[in-house]
This record gives C-alpha cells, structure tokens and sequence, in this order.
C-alpha cells in the first residue's frame, strides 16, 4: 500500500482492529486503539500523520480525528474503522437527546412514523366473516399496501395525541396528511374510523399510555435504524453500539435499568397479543409495535 511504509503496513492494520475491539469492549475513544511499540517502530511512526504515539509509556494508535488515506479506507479494516467513527458520532447525537425533551420527542415520532410506514398491516379474525364486509373488501383492493401506509400514518398520530403532550412536533405529520389527495378519502376514513373506534385500539393506546417507555423505546430504535441506514453504516458492531445508546437514553429518561427495558419488549409481542385476545377480529399489532432488529 503506498500510503504506508512496507514496514509499517501490518502495524497499522494492527492499530485499526485494535481500536474497533476496544470500542466495541465499551472502551472511550480516548482510550481506544493503542498497542504497544518498540524503539523502531516509534521512531518509523513518526512519518506518518494518521498515527499518534504515547512516548511515556511507548504506544501508539491510529489518530481518530485525523484525516486518513481513501487507500486506506477502502480495505476491510479501514472501512470497519470509518464505520466505527459514524457510529461514536451518532452515539454522541443520540446522548445528547437524553436532556432535550422537544427533541427527543421528535426523534420518537420521526421513529414511529418510519415503524408505521415499515409495518405489514394486516387483519385477523376469529371466524370467517368476523371482519366488517366494507372492510375486508377494502383490504383486498390492488392498492393496499399504498392504503395501510396512510392508515398507518393516521394512526400514529392518533396514538401520539393520546399519549404526548406533542402538538408542535405533530404539526407537519397532520399538515402533510391534510395536503395528501392521492386516494379515496371517505373510504380512507371508513378504515381508520373501524379500527380507532374499536375497543381493541382503546385497549393499545392504554397499554402504551401505561408503558411509554416501550413506545419511546420503539422509536428511537427506528430513528436510529433511519439514522444507520443514512450514514451507510454495515458493520454489527457499529449497529449495536447505536443501539445499545438508544436503549440506554430510554431506560435513563424512564428511570429503569436497559435489562428491565429490553426485558420489557422482549415480553411485548406477548402482552399486545393478551389486549385482543377476546376479540372477534383485529389488526395483527406484532406486525406493526415491533423493533426494526
């Protein structure tokens, strides 16, 4: 590579793979990535600017915040390190969201909306004819699953209201709906009507106003999905660190522990499915409250 000294290569690659284990470990960054060297190889460093070296206690590490070779970055270890990087810098933007009400609310809804948008709207029913007529006629048009994006859009700002003071945040979702002429809307509101009257939907928007810290845990995991995808960020570990942060700020705001969080939405799937367990008919709601992992 000629961007590093022959010498200099296998170190180097050292350094990279050093840092990413030690992020991964949960190390600071600050403390990441440095290995031990001997005289030789400090003095060789010292031709190269990516590299920093610790002469008290003879370590070196590659500089983070340095500008790298494109040579460098393109080989497996190099493109692992970048994706790393991408992800501290959203573990930052996503902890800073942990003390700004306004905003983590609007990340929690950008979340939902996405989770929404992504959710396989579907219905079941105890016994065939159980759905209303009108309904299950308009599930089977051609252009369904164009209509259950916009169902579920309605939906989520009907659940939002419901459970957040958010009128601010809500605004552009309402506004955007209101401009959209795309489709029938008097059949539009036939649907949504049938399922926010149901008492099914009472139920959910019960159990969410009792348990909104798995609401907000679900958003925040599809804004930052939105976020992983954004930043083209491939790596699992670089994912899981993204995660992991987002978690943590939910279980923080909420005053619990992220064990007792993620035991909590380990046991969602279960509890959604005790709310309609009585009903004639619903909406599948495992498909739609789920986490995008």
């Amino acid at each position: 590579m000629q961007c590093i000294p022959e010498d200099l290569s296998d170190l180097v690659f050292e350094m990279l793979r050093t840092f990413v284990r030690d992020i991964e470990a949960r190390k600071p960054p600050l403390k990441a990535g440095w290995v031990p060297l001997n005289e030789d190889y400090v003095k060789k460093l010292r031709s190269i600017n990516f590299c920093e070296v610790d002469y008290e206690n003879m370590n070196g590490r590659i500089n983070y915040r340095s500008c790298m070779p494109e040579e460098l970055l393109l080989t497996d270890e190099g493109r692992i390190f970048s994706e790393i990087l991408r992800s501290i810098e959203t573990v930052q933007q996503i902890e800073a969201l942990k003390n700004n009400d306004h905003e983590y609310l609007e990340a929690v809804m950008a979340g939902l909306d996405e989770m929404f948008k992504n959710a396989r709207l579907s219905f079941w029913e105890m016994k065939e004819g159980s759905i209303p007529e009108k309904l299950h006629n308009f599930v089977l048009r051609p252009r369904w699953n164009i209509i259950a994006e916009k169902i579920s859009h309605s939906l989520i700002l009907n659940l939002s209201k419901s459970i957040w003071s958010m009128d601010g945040i809500l605004q552009k979702y309402e506004e955007a709906e209101a401009n959209d002429k795309s489709i029938d809307f008097d059949l539009l509101r036939f649907v949504i009507h049938e399922i926010e009257e149901s008492f099914q939907w009472r139920k959910i928007i019960g159990f969410f106003k009792s348990n909104k810290d798995l609401l907000e845990a679900l958003g925040l995991a599809w804004y930052v999905n939105q976020k992983i995808i954004d930043k083209g960020i491939e790596y699992l570990g670089a994912k899981l660190l993204i995660f992991e942060a987002a978690m943590k700020v939910v279980a923080e705001r909420n005053g619990e522990t992220t064990d007792s969080l993620r035991d909590k939405l380990a046991s969602l799937s279960e509890n959604l499915d005790k709310l309609v367990f009585e009903e004639k008919w619903g909406v599948n709601w495992n498909d739609v409250f789920c986490l995008p992992y």
